[in-house]
Parts: structure tokens; C-alpha cells; sequence
């Protein structure tokens, strides 16, 4: 799996808080558990002092553990966001 993208999207973090993806076609396409994790992964970005690159894995990881979904779906989600 090609990480950049991901890599791409951790980088540009800082630079880009807002509420959600809501109406794109790559969130339309998730099931309704993956669309309330990924809302919690803004939510917490937008929560977050200060720089969040460091702590974006454990953002996914907390969110993913508490949705009862994969990381990597969660990181693929983002992939294909940022591809589009």
C-alpha cells in the first residue's frame, strides 16, 4: 500500500480544520458506523491544541477502537479523499 497520500493528509492537518466531510461522494459511499468514526476523527482534530500531526495515529486508533472499525479503513478513507 502506497502511504503517501495518508502522509499527505497527516502533513496538511495543521493547516486545515473543519467540520466534517459531510456531502462528499467518498463519505456518502461508507457505512453508517465507518461515517460516525470518521465525524469523531474531525471532531477530535478540531478538539486538539496545538500541532496534531504527532497525534493523529492515536486519534485513529482511540476512534477506531471505540466504533469497533479498522484503522486502515479509517486511513484508506482519507487516501481516497485526498486522491479525488
Amino acid at each position: 500500500m502506497n502511504n503517501l497520500p495518508f502522509k499527505k493528509f497527516r502533513k496538511q492537518l495543521d493547516e486545515r480544520r473543519y467540520s466534517g466531510p459531510e456531502g462528499t461522494e467518498e463519505f456518502n459511499k461508507l457505512s453508517p458506523k465507518l461515517r460516525k468514526a470518521i465525524n469523531d476523527v474531525y471532531n477530535a482534530i478540531n478538539n486538539t491544541k496545538g500541532s496534531i500531526v504527532s497525534k493523529i495515529e492515536s486519534i485513529i486508533n482511540k476512534v477506531a477502537k471505540k466504533h469497533g472499525v479498522k484503522e486502515t479503513d479509517i486511513e484508506d478513507y482519507f487516501d481516497n479523499e485526498l486522491i479525488k
